[in-house]
């Protein structure tokens, strides 16, 4: 944020002080656009001319600069071992009706966790999003693929497999996803069979 802010406040201006007005006026603040991480990966990789602020010598001056102002920036914490990105980009699971009742919250989801990865990562992630499953298909065996859900197998809060798979979820770990009927006979342990009335 703080290279940005320099690179894009000599060109658009500074933010009005009044937030109030901040989203009334164009500036580095609030001008967005979709590829904004592909223009400033691209501006450190090749470092043109055009957009070094006048005031800095070299792009070595300017990112020297934004370590400063983002290490001194008084919102920041003074010390710097306290400075975790998982607590910057946490992740916010909950149930959307549940999560509203207190006691109930607390067990109709995790709620916010911290998490590695940001919406520019492999890892694609931010507080509101991020994938819904892990599933890994193996084609030459179906059987040896595998899957996780973010929350686990149940949808109703009260049941046993309700937030089941969330611990492989956020660990990064996965569990075997049978394919053919013989690998599912051979790994179930119960079975939920759904009749109509007759």
């Amino acid at each position: 944020m703080a290279l940005r802010r320099l690179l894009l406040e000599p060109k658009l201006g500074t933010a009005p002080a009044d937030p109030a007005k901040e989203q009334e006026t164009l500036s580095w603040k609030t001008y967005s656009w979709e590829m904004r991480s592909v223009w400033l990966e691209n501006i450190l990789l090749h470092r043109p001319k055009r957009w070094l602020p006048e005031k800095y010598s070299n792009y070595d001056e300017l990112l020297t600069a934004a370590v400063d102002a983002a290490v001194n920036n008084p919102e920041a914490p003074k010390d710097l071992s306290t400075w975790r990105w998982g607590a910057f980009n946490a992740v916010e699971i909950q149930h959307p009706i549940l999560g509203k009742i207190p006691l109930i919250n607390r067990w109709s989801g995790p709620g916010v966790q911290e998490q590695s990865g940001s919406g520019y990562t492999v890892k694609a992630v931010s507080r509101r999003h991020g994938p819904s499953e892990r599933f890994t298909a193996n084609l030459a065996d179906l059987d040896q693929s595998t899957l996780n859900i973010v929350t686990g197998q149940g949808g109703n809060f009260l049941s046993p497999y309700y937030m089941d798979q969330w611990k492989a979820w956020y660990d990064g770990t996965t569990f075997p996803l049978p394919f053919s009927a013989k690998a599912v006979e051979a790994a179930k342990t119960h079975r939920l069979l759904l009749e109509p009335q007759k």
